[in-house]
């Protein structure tokens, strides 16, 4: 009879969280980036700290690291969404709005 080992489990700490957090507040427009660096730190794969991200900490609605806008609707931890296109963020909203793009 072969012994099958089950592959643990290993939930995430609180600090783990905010360790994503912070990461994806300092640095929002690479995500791929923070992924990779909390993988690292926390000896996780970048699959499940991307999968923690978009799952369950960037749902919480006290956890706002950085949002997108358009005329139709606010998206908050997300690059894009319904009513935004792909590729205008807050920041182009408020250049136009400065008047200093059009």
């Amino acid at each position: 009879m072969a012994n099958k080992s089950k592959k643990q489990i290993k939930k995430w700490s609180q600090s783990e969280d905010d360790m994503l957090m912070r990461q994806v507040k300092a640095y929002p427009q690479n995500l791929a980036k923070c992924f990779l660096v909390v993988a690292q730190q926390t000896q996780r794969s970048k699959g499940a700290v991307a999968s923690k991200w978009y799952t369950k900490v960037s749902k919480d609605p006290k956890n706002v690291a950085f949002f997108t806008a358009s005329s139709k609707h606010i998206s908050k931890n997300r690059k894009n969404g319904a009513g935004v296109a792909s590729n205008y963020s807050i920041w182009r909203k408020l250049l136009s709005v400065l008047k200093l793009i059009k």
